[in-house]
């Protein structure tokens, strides 16, 4: 206990660290390092999505197109302009390498928020690199919810940080202006990113009216409540530039979507292969899988372990200790409460849509542990060490699995998928044939710099549901449906078909491609989750179609 004492960098350790102790840290920097390259190189190889068909395309159609008008996107903004400034700065020509990196970018956010404000409260090194630890061996968030190019990991660092930050603001019986601006920033911001993540601003909300107690509310309207509400204005930029000026439009994609055709869509069919949960009862199953995974349980455990520890040694604190339930426990609890229900509400629900409430645990954590004595601190260090470990040799196999290719990135999925979109660009080129691409998986041709048609730019999401969406909705929407496609193929004929990915949805413009002899291209084969695609090119002879818009 000695060694972890001394690790800790609390301040009862006072003297030299010994060799024991060096030996100690220097494990711990290794493991971190490691953690990061395996995040790193899993985010890289992660197997694509159908998900990402929606979110990555906008990476190239924002430099000419205007998103919601031009083209179909149903979240809020702030996804698709952090990926495509993402590709701006890494300057590469591989648009899911920089998607990629871009959720990569939100993990070292999330890490360093959650070590930072665990470090400021705790005072310990050690504790604050086991709930960090325990935050990032999540089962959810090394599958596709953190690992693919989509919103579903980017609310969770600024979510953190708002909640985190305005704990800090108030805490103390001084509020903290600045803290609770920024705190307010952070929290809108996590929703111009997905609107679930709205589920934290009540908590804070109503905490900015009862917090610091020592102040009157005069006091909390001018030092929490109104820098709170200012940095949450100047957060929600992304969402109240669209809004103010076309907000029709906005509410239609974001909010009208969900809650009529997409609704609608999921009660008639039933996707193979998609983890979709729509009765009450499926939505309780799918959270207890998440919310109570083997990773999650770990970290739960030693919440309860330090909880435990608290109460008993409740009755024998002295005087300055902070207590087990005070104002930023309850904060928390009350976020915990209001994520959860909220992940409830969607149908259909999907494994992301409970990861929100899993950022209150390591905040949780850190209060608990800042609440022992000095006595239960040493005591529960071990324990939540040991939690730790035990977290990562359950994620082991996970963080391991693309290991071999670490050093090996022209075998990453990332460059397999540009590959892919560079042999469409040369098998066109073969053929002599110049223009759009018809394809429910545009990500390809877009990587291949090749036009795609913008009634199909972000995927089959509009498409699948564009024959059930009220023509008031639709009049909102670029978008067109299996009834209506071979009319805009007719319009505009494309230079090439990518299909192969989804039988039923494709079979229109499969009937397209033999009706008008287009034919496969040769020397073209590659797999991803969803088949085995066939590019069938426009027969030389015939007309070249419109030039791309």
């Amino acid at each position: 206990m000695t060694d972890i004492k001394e690790a800790t960098l609390s301040p009862v350790a006072v003297h030299a660290p010994d060799l024991k102790t060096l030996l100690f840290r220097a494990a711990v920097i290794v493991v971190s390092a490691l953690l990061l390259v395996a995040l790193l190189v899993r985010v890289m190889n992660y197997e694509m999505r159908k998900d990402e068909q929606l979110y990555v395309p906008p990476l190239r159609l924002l430099d000419q197109h205007r998103l919601y008008e031009d083209f179909f996107y149903n979240h809020p903004p702030g996804s698709a302009w952090l990926f495509h400034w993402m590709d701006k700065i890494v300057g590469s020509d591989q648009l899911l390498l920089s998607g990629r990196l871009g959720v990569f970018l939100a993990w070292l956010l999330l890490v360093a928020a959650i070590g930072g404000i665990t470090y400021v409260l705790t005072q310990s090194a050690l504790v604050s690199w086991c709930v960090a630890v325990l935050a990032v061996a999540n089962d959810l968030l090394l599958t596709q919810t953190g690992m693919t190019a989509t919103n579903n990991l980017l609310p969770l660092p600024f979510s953190f940080l708002g909640l985190g930050l305005f704990v800090l603001a108030v805490e103390e019986e001084r509020a903290e202006p600045v803290l609770a601006a920024i705190a307010g920033a952070c929290l809108s911001l996590a929703v111009s990113f997905k609107i679930s993540a709205f589920a934290f601003i009540p908590p804070v909300a109503i905490a900015a009216f009862l917090l610091p107690r020592s102040y009157s509310l005069r006091q909390r309207l001018l030092r929490v409540v109104a820098p709170l509400a200012g940095g949450g204005l100047i957060g929600g930029i992304p969402i109240l530039i669209y809004l103010f000026s076309a907000p029709q439009r906005f509410l239609a994609h974001v909010l009208g979507y969900h809650t009529g055709p997409h609704l609608q869509y999921w009660q008639m069919s039933n996707a193979a292969g998609e983890e979709a949960a729509i009765s009450i009862a499926a939505k309780l199953m799918l959270a207890r899988d998440v919310w109570l995974s083997a990773s999650v349980a770990v970290a739960v455990s030693a919440l309860l372990a330090l909880l435990f520890t608290a109460l008993r040694t409740e009755a024998n604190r002295r005087p300055g200790m902070v207590g087990v339930v005070n104002g930023p426990l309850l904060i928390v609890a009350g976020a915990l409460f209001c994520s959860a229900t909220l992940s409830l509400v969607p149908t259909p629900s999907f494994p992301q849509y409970f990861a929100l409430p899993l950022i209150c645990i390591p905040l949780a954590l850190a209060l608990l542990f800042r609440s022992l004595d000095v006595e239960s601190r040493l005591r529960m260090q071990p324990v939540l060490l040991a939690a730790a470990m035990v977290a990562l040799v359950i994620e082991a196999p996970r963080f391991a699995q693309f290991a071999a290719t670490a050093i090996h990135p022209e075998s990453w999925t990332v460059t397999r998928v540009h590959e892919a979109g560079v042999a469409i660009s040369q098998r066109m080129a073969e053929a002599g044939v110049r223009g759009k691409v018809a394809t429910l998986s545009p990500i390809y041709p877009l990587e291949g710099n090749v036009d795609v048609y913008l009634e199909l730019a972000t995927g089959p999401f509009a498409y699948r549901t564009a024959d059930i969406t009220e023509a008031e909705l639709a009049a909102w929407y670029k978008m067109t449906s299996p009834t209506r496609i071979a009319a805009v193929l007719d319009a505009d004929p494309p230079a090439a078909l990518l299909l192969g990915f989804d039988e039923v949805l494709e079979r229109p413009m499969q009937a397209y491609a033999q009706r008008n002899g287009y034919l496969p291209a040769a020397d073209f084969a590659f797999k991803d989750r969803y088949g085995t695609p066939v590019l069938y090119l426009r027969p030389a002879t015939q007309g070249r179609s419109k030039p791309a818009l």
